[in-house]
């Protein structure tokens, strides 16, 4: 079973004018911390600017913390049990892996749209869920590799 997780995003500017709401600040807000459970908002009378020429920043954090990015789980195509035929460059830079079972398929004349049936049917044998992209990718990599080949 799966885990539902809610998400709520809140601007800090929000934030910021609800405090000052409830309390009496400075006028500028020069810097926002997450210090372990707690949202840390940071005032000044001068701004961070004018901070900084006066040398009186020592006890100022100087940067925010980088937010980490979420980890994306990378779609990789599934190849294993695929002998390679060759390795080569093609027209965009892209070092490719020319595979096999597109050589055998692609290697007699058909039309373009069998040619595209051809190489998705081929990726979904092996377990992928090919989208567009990715099977225009093998069949133009096959395909430019067959014309120089044949050259």
């Amino acid at each position: 079973m799966g885990e539902v997780v809610t998400f709520v995003r809140i601007p800090i500017h929000e934030i910021e004018q609800w405090v000052r709401g409830k309390h009496l600040l400075p006028k500028t807000m020069i810097d926002v911390r997450l210090e372990s459970d707690f949202l840390v908002l940071y005032f000044s009378d001068r701004d961070r600017d004018s901070m900084l020429s006066t040398g009186t920043s020592a006890s100022l954090p100087l940067h925010r913390k980088r937010k980490r990015k979420a980890h994306h789980r990378r779609h990789r195509t599934k190849t294993r049990g695929w002998e390679i035929v060759s390795r080569f460059t093609n027209k965009k830079g892209q070092t490719c892996a020319i595979y096999k079972p597109f050589v055998d398929a692609l290697s007699r004349p058909l039309s373009d749209a069998d040619q595209k049936m051809i190489v998705a049917k081929i990726l979904k044998a092996n377990g992928n869920k090919p989208s567009d992209a990715t099977v225009n990718y093998f069949l133009e990599n096959t395909l430019e590799y067959l014309s120089n080949v044949t050259k």
